[in-house]
């Protein structure tokens, strides 16, 4: 592998993917689809590579948000079934979806309407899965608008509806009973259907949090997006994976210099040294991820407690809640004062030798990590390239 000339990349581990795959399909039964979720550029882990690498290894239907996201996938020459999650609101955007073969979701009369519409005009086939809100309050259809809007849909022959599907308002709670009020609608719903005509072949619920903690929801098929990325839902589970984290976002040290005990650090000086110390200065801040946290509101008292001992443990300089580099594997190099935008500091143990060039692992968001970084796909050490056919190794370089 030629020398990386950029200050920082991330390498996704090939065999990882694999192996997350592998744990979720010993899982799944054999008459259950896989839906492999790949939104959000698959995690953070870039979406093109990782569907051609799922692809290889026996997955045929992926699934995303937006319009653009499948775009990306079907320009990087990926086949499959592809299903957009959210509405589409514009002409335009219904006809490059049908000239794409994507899955549509109808999820409104509006939706229902403007696939109608322009499929009769193009008179191609389009695919669709109706989407019922049974309680997560975002978008969906409400049951008693489902008859009407599967009876317009049948009376255009271009118009297949393959599947029906809710999402799980808190599926990963310890208390089971709004997640089972949820499925009873989904399946009464869905038998009225079946008892007024409309037999539908796929009937999903059930993203990871579900699957692991409700087989009996496995339906037809099952939603899988954080689990292939190698991490569980929020919440306490019984059921356990044997998951790897295929994720490293790592930089180099361009600075090192030696500073007295009492020293203070960043902006505000918010740390000061303990004892004399080394501090490295690594190329990557809050712009690229490091030291962000979601911020949503508390689920509850408890959490909200939660929430306040740590930020406070954090603000008295925990241990437990510092945020740590990794450098030659040691994972002792917390990170010292505020996190600059595009700088962070780490206080070198001691009886670590380290030097300008070195590199460094950080803990940084996924989802946060820009597109534009360097990923290379590692399998045993050496950087791959994710071909549609194989896996072939090559030299490091930088698409344009």
């Amino acid at each position: 592998m030629q020398h990386l000339l950029d200050e920082k990349w991330i390498e996704i581990d090939v065999d990882a993917i694999k192996q997350n795959l592998e744990s979720i399909n010993a899982l799944v039964d054999e008459r259950v689809r896989l839906i492999a979720v790949v939104k959000a550029d698959a995690y953070g882990h870039g979406a093109a590579n990782i569907a051609r690498i799922l692809y290889q290894n026996g997955v045929d239907f992926f699934a995303v948000t937006f319009l653009h996201e499948a775009m990306v996938l079907r320009k990087a020459g990926i086949r499959s079934s592809v299903m957009v999650f959210s509405p589409l609101i514009e002409q335009e955007q219904v006809k490059q979806a049908i000239d794409n073969h994507f899955t549509l979701t109808v999820s409104s009369l509006y939706d229902s309407q403007l696939i109608d519409e322009v499929s009769r005009h193009l008179k191609q086939a389009v695919t669709v899965h109706l989407k019922l809100d049974t309680g997560l309050g975002r978008f969906g259809l409400k049951p008693e608008e489902l008859s009407e809007i599967c009876q317009s849909l049948k009376e255009n022959p271009h118009i297949y509806i393959e599947g029906i599907y809710t999402h799980m308002a808190e599926a990963a709670s310890s208390d089971a009973s709004f997640t089972e009020k949820q499925f009873d609608l989904f399946m009464t719903t869905v038998s009225n259907l079946e008892k007024n005509g409309y037999k539908i072949p796929v009937k999903h619920c059930a993203n990871s949090a579900v699957f692991l903690k409700y087989p009996h929801m496995h339906l037809d098929a099952v939603r899988i997006g954080t689990l292939l990325s190698g991490q569980f839902p929020a919440g306490e589970f019984s059921q356990r994976l044997d998951l790897l984290d295929p994720f490293k976002f790592k930089s180099r040290i361009i600075s090192l210099k030696t500073l007295e005990a009492g020293s203070s650090l960043g902006y505000y000086r918010t740390y000061r040294l303990k004892e004399k110390a080394q501090i490295a200065v690594i190329p990557v801040g809050f712009n690229d991820g490091l030291a962000l946290e979601v911020n949503n509101k508390a689920t509850g008292l408890l959490d909200l407690l939660k929430i306040l001992a740590k930020k406070i443990l954090a603000y008295w300089n925990s241990p437990r809640f510092n945020i740590y580099v990794n450098i030659k594997g040691s994972s002792c190099c917390p990170i010292r004062g505020k996190v600059f935008m595009q700088m962070s500091m780490a206080e070198i143990p001691p009886d670590l030798d380290v030097e300008i060039g070195d590199e460094v692992e950080l803990p940084v968001r996924k989802t946060l990590a820009s597109k534009n970084l360097l990923r290379l796909y590692m399998k045993e050490g050496e950087a791959v390239k994710v071909e549609s056919e194989d896996l072939t190794a090559y030299m490091v370089e930088k698409e344009d």
